[in-house]
């Protein structure tokens, strides 16, 4: 898809649905003649300067007033697009907006697709592509960790480390080809080895950045829990008194639970999707039997598994080798009931239960006693390594990553070159790759495509 940038765009930046104003943003060449002339105001908006706004009355082409209404003038290239642009508040709902929107439209703009506004930013040097990613990563933030790492981002703070290190590549590439030049008078500008030590450096860092993508990705969508056991061990009680609130039926016959239910959890800052499943047992009740197929289905998408078991019983061992596990899960067994077990002891442990390692959480879901140490227990399956702040930025998108990790790869390459005895040529060629593979991260090096398929997902009007 090809986008123009020499028309005008209009779209409502503000959510969908009843509220006290909404915006209606235009931007392009003539985003001021066509505002002004559906926007009747004191002083004329194509004669006002930019950062002014104005009170007044919206109008269609056919001279019917359709809002009352302000409109904000930015002229380029100080404005987020960097283009002519003005934003019109009006009152909110979904009809008056649309009327609104439609009277822009009819007097020449053209609606915007998603990310349009971002776009041109971006294809107008007002911000690097990474940090016109983290325009939609910041709107979609569901913590305060994606929150920060967000900001930190539209900041420019990943653009400056990527710069960073590609200004010092292409400082070694540089040293390289002047070497080149000079060794066939016998002369060497620069040493084997202290290019192999700068290398390693460039190479570490960029492996860091690449790896606190593991914290971004816990950052950006939160750690998925899944709660499991048979029927009556307490997992709708364990799921209500997480999240304070008497979400799930609670009864005490066997099986009530059908189906699964997902709800969000705030600890420290992360952001935990808990989801409550059907009891685990044998059933020829149809349903049943399906909410226990979806059960064994939402364990394989989780970061982390919740085995709830009767602190009485041994069912633990038996529910833990049923389950399909795999070495990335973390798992936390939870004895519960411990309330009907005088003395029974509430620390939080560590222990091998069939063949795994677990965090041992004694509680009570009925009183309560215990549950502080469950929430201190899923802050532990994240890690601390991943809770700390990666340098001064975080890579919260699979995009950067990867264009990390290719950059890692060229290093790599770049010091095989070095051992192996190649010629500068080589190891400047596999810098370069490097470069190439960095510069992907803020646009330096990008395709429509790639382009295309990072605007799409940004809302309309954004």
């Amino acid at each position: 898809m090809t986008i123009s940038r020499t028309d005008t765009i209009a779209a409502v930046a503000t959510p969908p649905g009843e509220g006290a104003i909404a915006v209606i943003r235009i931007s392009g060449p003539d985003a001021i003649a066509i505002g002004g002339s559906i926007f009747r105001a004191r002083s004329p908006l194509a004669s006002s300067p930019g950062f002014t706004l104005h009170h007044g009355l919206i109008v269609g082409t056919d001279g019917r007033e359709v809002d009352e209404g302000l409109a904000a003038v930015f002229r380029a290239p100080r404005s987020y697009s960097g283009e002519d642009t003005v934003e019109i508040s009006c009152h909110g709902g979904l009809f008056v907006t649309g009327a609104v929107l439609n009277v822009v439209l009819a007097a020449g703009a053209r609606r915007a697709d998603p990310g349009e506004f971002t776009r041109r930013a971006y294809l107008n040097g007002k911000m690097d592509l990474s940090r016109a990613e983290a325009v939609a990563s910041l709107i979609s933030s569901g913590s305060e960790r994606a929150h920060r790492a967000s900001l930190a981002q539209l900041q420019g703070r990943l653009a400056g480390a990527v710069e960073e290190l590609r200004s010092e590549l292409s400082r070694l590439c540089a040293l390289l080809e002047i070497d080149l030049d000079f060794s066939e008078e016998g002369i060497s500008v620069v040493g084997r080895a202290e290019i192999e030590r700068s290398i390693r450096q460039v190479k570490e860092r960029v492996e860091r950045l690449a790896h606190s993508f593991r914290a971004g990705k816990i950052y950006r969508d939160g750690v998925s829990v899944v709660i499991v056991g048979p029927p009556n061990a307490g997992k709708s009680s364990l799921f209500n008194a997480l999240l304070k609130e008497s979400r799930a039926i609670v009864t005490p016959i066997a099986g009530t639970t059908r189906d699964y239910l997902e709800e969000s959890l705030m600890l420290e800052g992360i952001l935990f999707r808990i989801t409550d499943t059907a009891g685990l047992r044998k059933s020829g009740d149809p349903i049943e039997s399906e909410g226990i197929a979806r059960t064994m289905k939402s364990i394989e998408g989780a970061d982390v598994v919740i085995v709830v078991a009767d602190a009485r019983g041994g069912e633990a061992k038996v529910v833990l080798e049923s389950l399909p596990l795999t070495a990335a899960q973390q798992v936390v067994l939870v004895r519960n009931k411990i309330d009907l077990i005088p003395g029974e002891p509430e620390n939080v442990h560590v222990a091998n239960e069939a063949g795994r390692n677990c965090i041992v959480v004694p509680l009570s879901a009925l009183t309560g006693k215990g549950i502080h140490g469950l929430a201190g227990a899923l802050i532990n399956t994240v890690g601390e390594s991943e809770l700390s702040v990666h340098e001064t930025v975080c890579v919260i998108s699979e995009r950067h990553a990867e264009s990390l990790r290719k950059g890692a790869r060229s290093l790599s390459t770049a010091l095989e070159s070095l051992g192996t005895g190649m010629t500068n040529e080589f190891v400047a060629f596999d810098l370069r790759e490097a470069v190439s593979a960095l510069g992907e991260i803020t646009g330096g090096i990008t395709s429509d495509d790639v382009l295309n398929s990072i605007f799409a997902q940004f809302c309309v009007g954004k």
